[in-house]
C-alpha cells in the first residue's frame, strides 16, 4: 500500500536546509519537513527551526527546501523564499510559509499552479496501524576554505521507514490531562534528519503526525559514565493535538477527518 501514495509524499516532502553561522554561512542540513496545502503551508518540529527555543530567522531566510528529482538522480527541486509564520514548542510544532511566486519559474515546478502537497488528517490513528515515514535522515554537511574560495559540500540520505503505532502515550503516571502534549510511539527510532518529516497512514497516505524524538534508553556501565541510546521506538508528535488544530484552522490549512 505504501507504494500506492509514496511518490506523492515524496513530491511534498523536503529536506531543511538553514544558513549556518558555523560553516561560513553555508546552508546546512537541519531537518525535514513536508508541505500541507497548494499555496505554501509547509510542517516540521520546532526544534528544527529553533536554537534555545528562539526563532532562526535570518538562517531561515537565507536558508532553502531541497529534494530529490522526481526520478532520482540527484538534488534537482529547491524552494527559497521561507518565513516562520507559528511555533508551537510545547507540542515541537512549526508552520512555516513559501512563497509560490518566488519559486514558480523554477524548472521543476513549470506546468504546476501550487505546490505539491499532502492532506493532513484529524483522525485518530489505531494501535497496531500500519504506517510509514519519509525524511531525509542522516545528512552531512563539509566546508573547505581553499583561500580565495569556500566550498560546501552536502549529502543527503533520503529514507523510507515502515512500522506500527506501538502505542498512543509515551509514558502512563498516576495522573493524566487532556493538555498533556498528544504523541504516537511507533516501533522503529527513527533518526537525526527525519526530525519534522510525515508519518503518513499507509491505508490513505494522508499525513497524521511528524517526527519529533525518539525514546532514549539508558544503559548502565560498571565504571563508566551510562550510556544512553535510542530504544528501538520513535516518539511522533500528532497533528490532532489541539494547539495545532487551532493553527490549522486559522490558517485555513485543508484537513481530512478519514
Amino acid at each position: 500500500m505504501i507504494r500506492r501514495t509514496l511518490s506523492a509524499t515524496k513530491a511534498a516532502t523536503f529536506s531543511i536546509d538553514l544558513a549556518n553561522s558555523n560553516r561560513e554561512g553555508m546552508p546546512t542540513p537541519t531537518g525535514t519537513g513536508f508541505f500541507v496545502s497548494p499555496d505554501g503551508w509547509f510542517v516540521t518540529a520546532a526544534h528544527v527551526v529553533t536554537q534555545d527555543k528562539v526563532v532562526r530567522i535570518d538562517d531561515v531566510q537565507k536558508g532553502w527546501l531541497m529534494a530529490e528529482g522526481e526520478s532520482g538522480g540527484g538534488f534537482q527541486r529547491m524552494c527559497q523564499g521561507v518565513k516562520v509564520e507559528f511555533v508551537e514548542p510545547s507540542v515541537d510544532f512549526a508552520l512555516l510559509k513559501v512563497d509560490f511566486q518566488s519559486n514558480s519559474n523554477k524548472e521543476w515546478m513549470k506546468g504546476l499552479s501550487g505546490f505539491p502537497y499532502i492532506e493532513i488528517s484529524g483522525r485518530i490513528l489505531g494501535e497496531g496501524e500500519p504506517i510509514y515515514a519519509f525524511g531525509y535522515p542522516l545528512p552531512e554537511a563539509e566546508v573547505h576554505d581553499f583561500g580565495t574560495h569556500t566550498i560546501g559540500l552536502v549529502s543527503y540520505s533520503p529514507r523510507t521507514t515502515s512500522a506500527i503505532v506501538s502505542a498512543l502515550f509515551d509514558k502512563l503516571g498516576p495522573v493524566t490531562s487532556s493538555s498533556d502534549p498528544q504523541v504516537y510511539v511507533v516501533d522503529k527510532a527513527l533518526n537525526y534528519g527525519n526530525s519534522g518529516g510525515p508519518i503518513l497512514a499507509s491505508a490513505t497516505g494522508k499525513v497524521h503526525a511528524f517526527c519529533s524524538r525518539f525514546q532514549p534508553v539508558i544503559v548502565p556501565q560498571s565504571r563508566l559514565i551510562n550510556i544512553m541510546i535510542p530504544s528501538l521506538y520513535g516518539i511522533v508528535s500528532r497533528l490532532s493535538n489541539p494547539s495545532i488544530l487551532t493553527a490549522l484552522k486559522k490558517y485555513q490549512i485543508p484537513l481530512s477527518e478519514e
